[in-house]
């Protein structure tokens, strides 16, 4: 889940309350929106300079620990860096979730569950440890002389979709009773899907219909819903064409960066340092060769593989994120892979700019390139053709190679399937003659208007017979003049010939002219548009080619909203966004009630008022500020225990305030002199 999605289903008080808080203040006054300012390496950092140390601290244990997996608050004690009680990871937690730096959600009754959005802990990754990235992936390998390549190789999702997607045009996506396609359907969609499903099964993706679909025909369907291409509508999926149409606008890379933001979403790992691992892998620049264990290399030099990869090695660790992210990417086109690299480990590299965490992207990235027409009917398309020019070769020509260069060949019968879908003769040459290379040879052209030529002397015409009883009726229907624009021709006296499409609108004529005509069960005229359907056929054609209109992706909906196939990795996405911001008094109902000295005063107490006030931090899970030998320690107490006829506190704690150097303490009620309780966001400024 990310900060869009967030915003999009986040109440107007929510967003309000977000944008009142101060340290915002300066930035939402120029006009900046609050996900920009969630997302600002640079801004972050300042938020970060004038956080409260409990606030820092939970902020880090979040990011170095948890990454933007879902967590509650014990799970944030567990994992918290230091000795912090509870009060302060409390606190901590409130500060952040009053900046939405982390975002808490409601459980079935009433528990909370709290997320970092995957932007803003990318972009925490990048304020915390600064220098991760720096040089990373630039002595790669002898690998790396190789240039970068200009777009994603075959196989690669973006092409796949586009396949899909033309087999929805040219044969249509019928769903059985149980809601999914057809098994004679499956193995030819298997056969135009060329993602190696192997890659895909370490990564146990769950999702709907698992016993039909194998994961990569999931994964395409998954994707075509998310991105609305297709939408389900009388038991069809149906090609929904104005979204395909601004799809396919787009250049491939651009096409490529969209869903590799949904894979992220379906896919990303749960562990923290893997998370690392994926931010870090997004940083490396386009061209540059990285291996997981450089990734790896990198993380544990910052100390983010602790407790997890560690314990059983840089080596495993390195399989492991290979297996359940590296190499799925591979296979789904985001990255090329080479063996041979200097370490000999399998090196990977971007085959297209992410455009993300300062990367730039080429700012003209259109795929303007021209195809080959060849004497012998072939058609040589280069990989930089765009997906709508792509889409019309599809319906006027067969594929016949699908590779980096394709091959497509014209054929009579490839003619009279353009023609049935609402392309004429003319059309099709012009279209050639606008996108060939080296231009179209004459005998090319005369054939397809000799082929074209005899199409539509004959026409199967779908029509309804309107059949009068007597001659008088007939007379008076004739003379009606609301109903002479549906009669399209009178065959005798008492026979009108009407468009089935024409039945429904013509019986309320008939019915004001105080007939009662019977409407017979019929099929639906060929070429009446239907939700995305246009023209004649079913493969709609769409728009001019790009720079036509200025057009955008199509939104996508949250991932909440169940539009997909495979399941979401995380629960929070189907619960309800907690609009309430915590405040003082929920971390500590009972504050009314602790003596004022006890909070102000640094001082030396009796050794029952000691006993009493140590209880009280451990009732409140707070903490002492404590003075012993003229040294001062900052204890969390855990309990109290008599002994010998007096008692001892026990508890972890820091010395001089050094953040790493904690101990256990164990020390007698006379072993200090003075002290105070803290409570963490009340009086803890010291």
């Amino acid at each position: 889940m990310n900060y869009a999605e967030l915003l999009v289903r986040m109440p107007r008080e929510l967003k309000s309350r977000l944008e009142a808080e101060t340290v915002y203040a300066s930035w939402l006054g120029k006009g900046a929106s609050p996900d920009q300012l969630w997302t600002d390496p640079v801004v972050m950092e300042t938020v970060r300079n004038r956080l409260s140390r409990s606030e820092r601290t939970v902020l880090e244990t979040i990011v170095r620990r948890i990454g933007c997996e879902a967590f509650d608050e014990a799970d944030l004690e567990r994992a918290a860096i230091g000795p912090l009680s509870g009060a302060e990871v409390k606190m901590g937690l409130a500060g952040l979730l009053r900046k939405g730096i982390v975002f808490s959600f409601l459980k079935t009754w009433g528990e909370h569950l709290y997320v970092m959005p995957e932007d803003g802990f990318a972009c925490w990754q990048s304020v915390l440890f600064p220098d991760m990235s720096s040089g990373l992936g630039e002595a790669s390998g002898d690998a790396g002389d190789r240039p970068a390549p200009m777009l994603p190789g075959e196989p690669n999702l973006a092409r796949d979709l586009f396949h899909m997607l033309v087999f929805a045009a040219e044969q249509g996506l019928k769903l059985t009773k149980n809601g999914t396609l057809h098994k004679r359907q499956l193995q030819k969609l298997s056969d135009r899907v060329r993602l190696r499903g192997d890659a895909l099964e370490p990564l146990s993706l769950k999702y709907a219909y698992a016993d039909t679909y194998s994961p990569k025909i999931a994964l395409v369907l998954d994707m075509l819903l998310r991105l609305r291409l297709v939408v389900l509508k009388d038991e069809e999926l149906k090609l929904n064409v104005e979204a395909t149409d601004i799809f396919l606008d787009q250049p491939l890379a651009g096409q490529m960066r969209r869903l590799y933001g949904l894979w992220k979403t379906l896919a990303l790992p749960a562990a923290a340092w893997m998370q690392h691992a994926v931010c870090l892998l997004e940083r490396v620049k386009d061209g540059i060769w990285i291996t997981a264990e450089q990734l790896l290399e990198r993380l544990e030099a910052f100390g983010l593989l602790a407790g997890t990869s560690e314990s059983r090695g840089r080596a495993e660790g390195a399989r492991h994120l290979r297996k359940l992210w590296i190499e799925p990417l591979a296979a789904l086109g985001f990255l090329e892979q080479s063996s041979g690299s200097a370490s000999g480990s399998d090196a990977f590299r971007w085959t297209f700019p992410l455009g993300l965490h300062g990367n730039p992207v080429a700012e003209n990235e259109a795929e303007e390139g021209g195809f080959m027409v060849q004497p012998d009917f072939e058609l040589l398309v280069p990989p930089d053709v765009s997906g709508k020019v792509r889409w019309e070769l599809c319906c006027l020509a067969d594929l016949v190679v699908r590779d980096q260069v394709s091959i497509y060949k014209l054929s009579k019968d490839s003619v009279r399937r353009a023609l049935e879908n609402g392309r004429t003769a003319a059309g099709i040459c012009d279209f050639l003659e606008r996108h060939a290379l080296y231009g179209v040879p004459d005998h090319i052209r005369l054939s397809i208007g000799q082929w074209a030529k005899p199409y539509g002397k004959t026409v199967f015409t779908q029509v309804l017979l309107l059949r009068c009883t007597d001659d008088e009726t007939a007379r008076t229907v004739a003379k009606l003049p609301a109903a002479s624009r549906y009669v399209k021709e009178m065959l005798n006296e008492r026979d009108f010939l009407i468009a089935a499409a024409d039945a429904k609108p013509l019986a309320a004529v008939l019915e004001k002219a105080g007939f009662m005509p019977g409407l017979p069960a019929f099929p639906a005229a060929q070429g009446e548009t239907d939700g995305g359907e246009t023209g004649s056929g079913r493969y709609p054609k769409l728009s001019a080619e790009r720079g036509a209109s200025p057009m955008s992706l199509p939104a996508v909906e949250p991932a909440d909203k169940g539009q997909g196939l495979i399941y979401s990795r995380n629960s929070v996405g189907f619960l309800r966004l907690e609009t309430r911001l915590p405040e003082a008094s929920d971390v500590y109902p009972a504050l009314q009630d602790i003596p004022p000295t006890w909070l102000r005063d640094y001082r030396n107490y009796h050794v029952s008022t000691r006993k009493e006030i140590v209880e009280k931090a451990i009732e409140m899970r707070s903490v002492l500020q404590i003075r012993k030998n003229g040294t001062d320690f900052r204890i969390v107490p855990r309990k109290v225990q008599e002994t010998r006829g007096t008692w001892c506190m026990t508890g972890l704690g820091l010395s001089g305030g050094a953040q790493d150097e904690t101990s256990e303490v164990r020390w007698l009620a006379e072993e200090w002199q003075e002290m105070r309780l803290i409570l963490p966001g009340i009086n803890d400024k010291y």
